[in-house]
């Protein structure tokens, strides 16, 4: 039933208003019904005097004779006319005490609806906190989840990150050594041209020697070649020196690539001592991290725990209920157990006259315990869920004068082709006992009962 209402609360909304009016119907009803008997039963006393025509036509004279003869004859009838009278007042009075239990019967399954509809109300309001809680709870954790995600991004980007920058400082320190080479095979280049100079110099430091013994021996041409010599010496020194002057640029660009070097070195270290820092800081945020998910994981164990016993403390209240359903549920079969001895006892006289006429019983009766049956049923019937709407049980039970159903008598006739849902009907027949049922020969009408079940109809 609570599923028929979650998915179809209009159904149950129409399904109470039917029950009320019902049982509205059934109060001002058997009052409209024993108003009218009463009206039909009261007896119309009349003073009347009964009189034979003989005697009304004999003369005065005789009549005063008679009275002594008809006086038995009034008395009879005067006696069946009490006796009809006294009948009547019986019946009515019978008729009334009828109409009040069943007037006091149908105003406390009013009420047992009623309290039972209120209980149903808080268990579903309960429900839907339960149920906005466990959304509010899965709604943090994915949050949580998706600041996880967008941590793991950040960090597989800065990995990315440290990665382009050692691959750019490997490509600029290859760069570096390859400068480094280059410098160096200039300096090689630089001391083989000063070696081949020098070379060059002794080679004419030989050739000035030759020439010079040459000039000695022409000493006319010595002069003039003396004079080439010092210009062509001049010259070598001018070369000398541009050499000098040259090698002493290459010392200084070399202590400057030194120095450079040595520079490079230095920021080399402070680049690596950088990166050491901050890997010690990410080291660090993600120490920071676990405990962070320490700490929510520790925060998500003990939401799952409050959520288990609130689970634990909602079965107790709903057993506490159940409890307390079944303890008015016996009061109010004991109720019910003495306001039917107390009717059998009032009206033992009108059941064994309609006993004796068997009389047809109203269909306004029927239909009453006929629609208090289904209430009863569908109270505690728990459709399974995931069940369809198109399935159709049809069971066969045996009842007890006491509206009790008889042990193992319920009977599956006509299977819906679901087990669940045939256990399920089966289950809520026996859950319901007792069932509502009349007293007297209309029982007979209720001692076994054929049911269809169809989720939303009524059976």
């Amino acid at each position: 039933m609570w599923q028929t209402a979650r998915r179809n609360p209009g159904a149950l909304v129409a399904s109470l208003t039917l029950h009320l009016v019902l049982g509205l119907l059934a109060l001002t009803g058997a009052a409209w019904l024993d108003w009218g008997q009463e009206q039909a039963i009261q007896p119309q006393v009349i003073q009347a005097t009964i009189v034979d025509v003989a005697t009304a036509k004999t003369p005065p004279d005789q009549r005063k004779q008679a009275p002594e003869a008809e006086r038995p004859a009034d008395a009879e009838r005067r006696n069946q006319v009490r006796q009809e009278e006294q009948r009547a007042r019986e019946q009515a009075l019978a008729e009334e005490a009828k109409r009040q239990a069943a007037q006091a019967a149908a105003q406390a399954e009013l009420e047992r609806q009623e309290k039972e509809a209120a209980a149903r109300a808080e268990l579903e309001r309960q429900a839907a906190e339960a149920r906005a809680e466990a959304a509010e709870a899965q709604r943090r954790w994915a949050e949580e989840e998706q600041r996880r995600r967008e941590e793991q991004q950040r960090l597989e980007e800065e990995r990315r990150q440290a990665a382009e920058e050692a691959r750019r400082q490997e490509e600029m320190q290859r760069q570096a050594e390859e400068e480094a080479r280059r410098r160096a095979e200039e300096m090689r280049l630089a001391e083989e041209r000063r070696q081949a100079e020098e070379r060059r110099q002794a080679e004419e430091r030989r050739l000035a020697e030759e020439r010079r013994r040459a000039e000695e021996e022409r000493l006319a041409e010595l002069k003039r070649l003396e004079e080439e010599e010092a210009r062509r010496q001049e010259e070598e020194r001018r070369q000398a020196e541009e050499a000098r002057r040259l090698a002493e640029q290459q010392a200084r660009r070399e202590a400057e690539e030194r120095q450079r070097a040595e520079e490079e070195r230095r920021r080399e270290e402070q680049r690596l001592a950088e990166e050491r820092r901050r890997q010690e800081q990410e080291r660090q945020a993600e120490e920071r991290r676990r405990q962070e998910r320490e700490r929510l994981a520790e925060e998500r164990r003990q939401a799952e725990e409050a959520r288990q016993e609130r689970a634990r403390q909602e079965q107790a209240r709903q057993e506490q209920a159940r409890r307390e359903r079944d303890r008015r549920e016996e009061e109010r079969r004991q109720a019910e157990l003495a306001a039917q001895q107390a009717q059998e006892e009032a009206l033992a006289a009108a059941l064994a006259a309609e006993e004796s006429t068997q009389a047809e019983p109203a269909p306004s009766d029927i239909q009453f315990y006929a629609a208090a049956i289904d209430s009863r049923i569908r109270q505690v019937w728990l459709r399974p869920l995931g069940s369809r709407l198109d399935l159709s049980c049809t069971v066969e039970i045996q009842l007890q004068p006491n509206g009790e159903v008889v042990a193992d008598s319920v009977r599956v006739i006509k299977a819906s082709g679901d087990p669940a849902y045939d256990r399920s009907v089966v289950a809520a027949i026996y859950k319901s006992s007792p069932l509502p049922v009349p007293a007297g020969p209309l029982f007979d009408r209720f001692r076994q009962l054929r049911l269809e079940f169809k989720p939303g109809n009524r059976l």
